[in-house]
Formats: C-alpha cells, structure tokens, sequence
C-alpha cells in the first residue's frame, strides 16, 4: 500500500527515476553525437544505448531536437558555470581572475571531445541548435560584463564599450578555439588558453580607451 501511494520501488521514487532515465537518454546522446554526429541521432539508437523503452523517451523530450538542444545547453552550462565560479573563487589581481576564468572555460568545453564537438562542430548541423550555440555565447558575454563589472568598478558610462568588448571577446574567442579543435591552430591546450587569456586581457585593458571613443 505504501509502495502504491508514494510511488517508492527498490528505494526510488518515481520522479526520481524519471530523472534518472532521462540522464541516462542525456548521456547517451553525448555519445552519438559526439562521436558519430548529430545525423547519427536516432529515438531507437539513443533509447538502445540509454537502455530506456521508446515510451519513455517521450516522457522526458518531445522529439529529438529537444533532446540535442538540452545536450547543448547543459554542456554550454557546465563550461559557463566552471568559469564564473574560478572568476569569483580566484584571489588577487583582475588578471588573474580573468585568467582563471578563460582556463576554466576553455578546459570544460575541451576535457571531452564529446562536449567539444558538440558545442562547436555539430551546433552548425542544425538551425535550432545554432540558435542556442548563440544564446550560450550570449550568456558567456553576459559573464565578462558582469565580472568586469565586479572587478573593475566600471562606470555607467562605459557600458555601452563594455558590451561591444564582451560580444569581441566572446566572437573571436569561440572561433579560435574551434580552428584550434579544427587543427588549424596546431598548439597544445596551454599555449592556447594563454593566447585567449593574453586576447582578453588586452581588450579589457583598452575598455577605457574604448569608451572615450564611442562617448566622442
């Protein structure tokens, strides 16, 4: 009888065990798709690998754009709360949380292959997911405004120069490092988060500079 009402079985409840299938549907996707591609995506294949029956699949997602566009938003997630977390745990001077910043970015999106492929390489195979790729890279501009913000007491009327310096920094930094996964840029994942830290740094150094200009 109290299995009946609370929903409990082998020491779970039911939403509980929702949440489970549906993680496992999550992590089985980042392994098609990061491996095989976004056209390799299938409700059978990712049902099979998942071990969760078809029925349930559409108890946590309603197609399979749904399920790659959650895939992307969690790893974009993952990798924006990594950095925003070292930005604010890092002791010292601004450079130096702007460092830690970059290097933990960089590192979550880069630790798994998967996460890199998917967030770079297969964003480009759909409309939908290009769309989020967007709205993540907004919300890494979001981040440097709010930390700058935070790290340099930046004026009011340097808002609008800050802004344009976060969509630069985030633009320029997302295609560096996708020429970088692309083999384009043929360094080791050290030299490259430095490259992007010493970018970014330089461009928050002409922040004021910036701001005159656009205030002339």
């Amino acid at each position: 009888m109290t299995r009946a009402f609370s929903g409990t079985y082998r020491g779970t409840t039911t939403d509980e065990r929702r949440e489970q299938r549906r993680q496992r549907l999550l992590d089985a996707a980042l392994d098609i798709v990061g491996t095989q591609g976004l056209a390799a995506l299938t409700v059978r294949g990712v049902c099979e690998q998942a071990k969760v029956g078809p029925r349930f699949f559409y108890e946590s997602f309603p197609d399979l754009d749904a399920l790659a566009t959650t895939l992307l938003d969690e790893v974009q997630r993952a990798a924006l709360d990594a950095a925003d977390r070292a930005m604010t745990e890092t002791p010292g001077e601004p450079e130096d949380r702007i460092r830690a910043g970059v290097a933990a970015l960089i590192i979550a999106v880069t630790d798994d292959p998967r996460r890199a492929n998917i967030a770079f390489a297969q964003a480009y195979g759909s409309a939908e997911l290009m769309r989020r790729r967007f709205e993540g890279m907004r919300q890494v501009a979001g981040m440097i405004i709010r930390q700058t913000r935070l790290l340099l007491a930046v004026p009011e009327e340097q808002d609008t120069a800050l802004t344009a310096l976060a969509q630069l920094i985030t633009g320029g930094a997302a295609e560096l490092v996708l020429v970088w996964l692309d083999g384009g840029l043929k360094v080791e994942r050290p030299v490259l988060i430095e490259i992007v830290a010493d970018y970014v740094v330089a461009l928050v150094d002409r922040l004021p500079g910036m701001a005159e200009k656009l205030s002339d």
